[in-house]
């Protein structure tokens, strides 16, 4: 364990050879290896044995997760930045695995071996109760993680922030009005200048690539939205790809390519996000018209006033872009919505 270790730190830090390339083959290596280890060590214990642990077992899983875990989180997190729900939900998040498994397998091979002719006792439950309290906190905090982090608030069940792929001045605008509702936004830019800028709007931004292998190691705590608004066309479209895993097809947007408005004559498709606003709604045709005036305005539609009476006072130019709704629902205007 110790020389994997090692091993692996120094690959990690090694600049010789580019090894990210390596980390989706090392996932599902991980994978085939962990299960066919697993399936060795738990192969060598009879269910008598694990039975043998009567309810004295059961009260030592217990122990270990609503005493012990929590007391040596909380003693760990002293004087840290850590809040208090932060602290709570690391207390209650602690399964045991693979590491567990084999450590007290071998760890039960040596005692067995020392304690031959001797009066050595006991070692013979140290795998069953192990793979016990394995059972028991992967079960325990496998069921309970995600219904703790809701009720801690520290996780949402539908996040309504919105990661934004470019921070061009209107696109800054945008970002900063939604972020006046309330709701969690974050900006991913080459361009330092519109990093810095969107930064001293108060704005959450970070000067990197959206399809860079270091947007997989960003906090997206209460993101739930891609909206690719960059200058590139095929960089939004590439956008779009590689995050719909992480948001869901259904929250991957994009404005209109260039070439949208032949394509609908057309009937052709793009692949691609959603397409946001409207179809004629290009990077350069919003440019244009931030550049000539437009503003971005948050209108309550009331029983008083009325979507028709926004129609009527702003005319068929005002180009709607998001509908929060009084259960803080936020709606994106897509091409695709009625």
């Amino acid at each position: 364990l110790l020389t994997v270790t090692v091993l692996g730190v120094a690959l990690a830090n090694q600049r010789r050879v580019d090894v990210r390339h390596m980390l989706e083959f090392k996932e599902n290596l991980r994978v085939l290896l962990i299960s066919g280890l697993f399936i060795l060590l738990a192969a060598r214990i009879r269910m008598s044995d694990v039975l043998q642990l009567g309810w004295g077992g059961v009260a030592f899983v217990v122990l270990l997760i609503l005493v012990v875990r929590p007391v040596s989180v909380y003693l760990a997190t002293l004087r840290t930045e850590l809040t208090w729900a932060e602290r709570t939900f690391l207390a209650f998040l602690a399964p045991r695995g693979i590491v567990a498994a084999a450590v007290s397998s071998v760890f039960a091979l040596e005692l067995a071996k020392s304690g031959e002719g001797t009066s050595l006792v006991g070692f013979q439950q140290i795998v069953p109760l192990t793979f016990l309290v394995i059972v028991g906190t992967v079960t325990c905090y496998g069921l309970g993680a995600v219904p703790l982090a809701r009720w801690l608030k520290i996780a949402s069940a539908n996040p309504q922030g919105i990661l934004f792929a470019g921070a061009a001045p209107w696109v800054r605008q945008i970002a900063k009005a939604l972020q006046e509702e309330g709701l969690a936004v974050m900006l991913v830019d080459t361009n330092y200048s519109n990093v810095s800028a969107a930064r001293q709007a108060g704005l959450e931004a970070t000067c990197m690539s959206i399809v860079s292998e270091s947007v997989e190691e960003m906090d997206f705590g209460g993101i739930g939205r891609l909206l690719a608004m960059t200058s590139n066309d095929d960089l939004n479209t590439l956008a779009t790809h590689e995050f719909t895993a992480e948001f869901g097809s259904a929250n991957v947007f994009q404005l209109a390519h260039r070439s949208a408005v032949s394509e609908k004559r057309t009937g052709e498709s793009r692949p691609g996000g959603r397409l946001l606003f409207d179809t004629t709604a290009t990077f350069t045709q919003l440019s244009q018209r931030f550049a000539a005036g437009a503003t971005i305005k948050v209108t309550s539609i009331t029983p008083e006033f009325t979507f028709e009476d926004f129609r009527l006072r702003y005319g068929s130019s005002a180009l709607v872009l998001f509908v929060y709704t009084e259960t803080r629902q936020l709606i994106v205007a897509a091409t695709d919505e009625t």
